[in-house]
């Protein structure tokens, strides 16, 4: 009965800890400049309007592929998109042999906002993707 008991507690154990969990990509952003991924400052989510967003994109296992396409969405009810209205949109190049870009945005308006990125050649699905509120 023990033998039991003890290969049912250690096949899970060798099943589920042997197998390495991919790491997703992150942003943070920051009212102040984020020096290095270390001493980031902490972020309500919440700015002022024509406050300057300081952002950082963090991937962690590296970029699968040098194009990237950041957009920002505001949630509104007002919109015919289920809500959802695009504010900004650029595309540009990161450099692989990185697994970070900084970058800042401003916005004019106050509302609910989504910043998310997608890789220019897989556009369906967002990458990474965070919330803020712009008061």
């Amino acid at each position: 009965m023990k033998k039991i008991i003890l290969i049912l507690l250690i096949v899970p154990l060798l099943l589920f800890c042997g197998f390495k969990r991919a790491q997703k990509a992150y942003i943070l952003t920051a009212d102040t400049d984020i020096a290095n991924l270390n001493n980031s400052p902490v972020s309500t989510g919440f700015y002022s309007v024509r406050q300057r967003i300081n952002y950082v994109l963090v991937s962690p296992e590296g970029f699968k592929y040098p194009g990237i396409r950041m957009q920002i969405s505001k949630q509104d009810e007002k919109t015919s998109n289920w809500g959802f209205s695009i504010i900004q949109s650029r595309d540009f190049t990161v450099d692989m042999a990185k697994n970070s870009y900084k970058d800042y945005v401003y916005i004019q308006k106050p509302g609910h906002y989504i910043l998310q990125f997608f890789y220019l050649n897989k556009k369906s699905y967002p990458f990474a993707h965070t919330e803020f509120w712009v008061q």
